[in-house]
């Protein structure tokens, strides 16, 4: 599991600053802005629309352009200082306080969908709906990027997202520069932008508030830095295997064992409880999806014919490939799901601390293939720990729940404590999707 301290910095404002590709990221002109009869922004937290665009709310306060401001979670306090935000921005916004719980959107994911479609369904001629990008490394705004995203849309809307702790938690190649748009601004929108800042003294790092998140260096990208949002593409809506890929291959290549799964106990009694709820003694082929250093690799391998085991980081293939050494009925390969798949029916399909890394529609996806992949006799094994953490998509219950529903299988084995969930399905009707 990987949470991200706000603390942290991926990259110094300095490395963002100087990166040579911001000369080739086109200027969001004028006329474009003029074309529209609304503009409604989201945001997962106040601050979090003074931190992405509140140049572009400034200048479409300057255009006298309508606005909306939806506001996901907050209290009293910061929703005041929301208000004094906007008010340092000329923006004179309708404002939509949603009222869910700071940090727990993916929870409420579905009442969330809701809430924005009867907002969106109100949305009438040329409109921007502006959200946080569906990659930032914050569960809220990945939650509410992606959920925003799914709705349909009436004609004449178009939906662009804004990333925020991409600045501090993200490193330059993260940033999807053919999709960003620059938000140009002037020194007195700059100015505005800085004052607006100013007045979420309750999240600013200080002597007199040494908890704030918004600490000197992340708040320097804001106020001097650029401001872009980021049009959609067709797999937008993949943030944790898609745009977390670069961040999980840079801790396997910094850390030779980065969650300890060789010495932790958790790790181990997993291990052994997986071991032991598999209904035979010996298989023919086994598949197992995200292996990440290989150690549970190690175990299978005494178990069946042949190994096949992936993980989407180069990093994490090589060590697994170093901890199976010369073992010739393993392969180790470098494969992100589920977009990448190994060919070929396996009787044992392992799914051990994934899934809650995959978007809806990609955890969808995997369940389908490890289906069509399984054969008649075949066995799928599920484990995921039950607890949160920010780069999560899903729950590892929501998970299983899921696989439940899409498979079509029954579980013979249900191993529940508090940690984690194990389940063993098997294919006992003989059937297959292949």
């Amino acid at each position: 599991m990987v949470s991200f301290n706000a603390q942290t910095s991926a990259a110094t404002p300095q490395e963002w600053f100087s990166d040579p590709r911001w000369p080739l990221v086109p200027a969001l002109d004028t006329d474009s802005l003029r074309a529209l009869d609304s503009l409604m922004v989201f945001a997962a937290h106040p601050d979090d629309e003074t931190l992405g665009v509140g140049g572009l709310l400034a200048r479409c306060a300057e255009l006298s352009i309508p606005t909306r401001i939806v506001v996901a979670t907050g209290d009293g306090p910061r929703l005041d200082e929301l208000r004094n935000a906007l008010e340092e921005l000329g923006v004179n916004a309708r404002i939509d306080f949603l009222g869910f719980p700071d940090g727990s959107l993916k929870k409420h994911a579905d009442r969330l969908a809701s809430d924005l479609a009867d907002i969106v369904h109100d949305v009438d001629g040329t409109c921007w709906l502006v959200a946080p990008w569906p990659g930032d490394r914050h569960g809220d705004h990945r939650t509410l990027g992606r959920e925003l995203a799914r709705i349909p849309h009436r004609p004449g809307t178009s939906t662009f997202f804004y990333p925020v702790w991409l600045w501090q938690w993200g490193t330059p190649d993260e940033c999807p520069w053919d999709r960003a748009l620059e938000i140009s601004l002037s020194d007195p929108i700059r100015r505005k932008k800085n004052n607006a800042l100013d007045q979420y003294a309750s999240q600013i790092q200080s002597a007199g508030n040494p908890g704030g998140v918004l600490t000197n260096d992340f708040l320097a990208h804001a106020r001097t830095g650029h401001e872009i949002v980021i049009a959609p593409a067709t797999r937008e809506q993949q943030p944790p295997s898609a745009v977390l890929a670069a961040h999980f291959e840079k801790i396997h290549s910094e850390h030779d064992d980065p969650w300890s799964v060789r010495t932790r106990w958790y790790e181990r009694r997993k291990r052994a409880v997986t071991m032991a709820t598999l209904p035979r003694e010996h298989f023919s082929r086994a598949l197992e999806i995200g292996c990440s250093i290989g150690e549970v690799s190690a175990d299978l391998i005494e178990r069946c014919d042949r190994l096949v085991a992936i993980d989407g980081s180069e990093a994490a293939v090589a060590t697994a490939r170093r901890r199976l050494g010369d073992d010739k009925a393993a392969t180790v390969q470098h494969m992100r799901v589920p977009y990448d798949w190994p060919s070929g029916d396996y009787d044992l399909i392992v799914v051990s601390e994934v899934a809650y890394y995959l978007a809806d529609d990609e955890w969808r996806e995997t369940i389908r293939r490890c289906r069509k992949s399984l054969s008649p006799d075949g066995v799928i094994v599920l484990c995921h720990w039950l607890g949160a953490a920010d780069d999560f998509a899903q729950s590892g219950e929501r998970a299983h729940q899921a696989f439940r529903s899409e498979s079509a299988l029954a579980a013979t084995v249900v191993h529940r404590d508090a940690e984690f969930l194990l389940e063993v399905f098997e294919n006992r009707d003989g059937s297959s999707d292949g």
